[in-house]
């Protein structure tokens, strides 16, 4: 008599750190919080709004009519160019936001892979996008190239700020979901009990 039950295989360190950001997101995005990280989803939630409704098209503007030197276009098609953008990034904010709504309580690769790209963009906002503004705050600039050390220094102190935002939410996140395992243990343990 042979023994039918197989060992599944064990998953790969892709496969595990897919599965990882998909339970992390959703509990970021979806679960139970406390005020600081209500608090620390909302100040890159708005600063990601704003790069994409004010900076992009800022730059789009100064792009098209200063700094490409076969485009150069008048201040009147500059602007209407950076309205169109700053309208299609509003309708990406719309459709982010739909789409995030929509994975919530979702299985499946295609919602995995929404929760995927949200935590690409917290990635992208925390780690990236909130030292460039810091960078600019402190008078620096790509075009034309300027690099002061405040600049500098205020963008290194942004981006470690976003790492530890990012080290802070990953231990709350066990904090939490540790804490509902318990509790689911100690339920089941009890109802098996009697």
């Amino acid at each position: 008599m042979t023994n039918a039950y197989r060992v599944p295989p064990r998953r790969g360190v892709m496969v595990r750190g897919l599965a990882f950001v998909d339970d992390f997101m959703n509990w970021l995005l979806y679960g139970h919080e406390t005020w600081l990280v209500a608090l620390l989803k909302a100040i890159p939630l708005f600063l990601y709004v704003y790069f994409l409704l004010t900076y992009i098209p800022n730059y789009v503007y100064y792009l098209s009519t200063q700094y490409i030197p076969f485009l150069k276009f008048s201040e009147a098609v500059g602007f209407l160019l950076a309205a169109m953008i700053g309208g299609g990034n509003f309708i990406v904010l719309i459709i982010l936001a739909l789409w995030t709504q929509a994975a919530r309580g979702r299985r499946g690769f295609g919602w995995s892979l929404i929760r995927a790209l949200d935590f690409m963009q917290l990635l992208f906002v925390l780690l990236l996008m909130i030292p460039l503004l810091a960078f600019n705050l402190g008078g620096g600039s790509f075009i034309p190239p300027l690099f002061p050390l405040e600049g500098v220094v205020l963008a290194l102190i942004a981006g470690g700020m976003g790492a530890a935002t990012l080290v802070y939410l990953y231990l709350e996140f066990r904090r939490i979901t540790r804490r509902e395992a318990q509790a689911a243990a100690a339920a089941s343990a009890a109802y098996s009990a009697g």
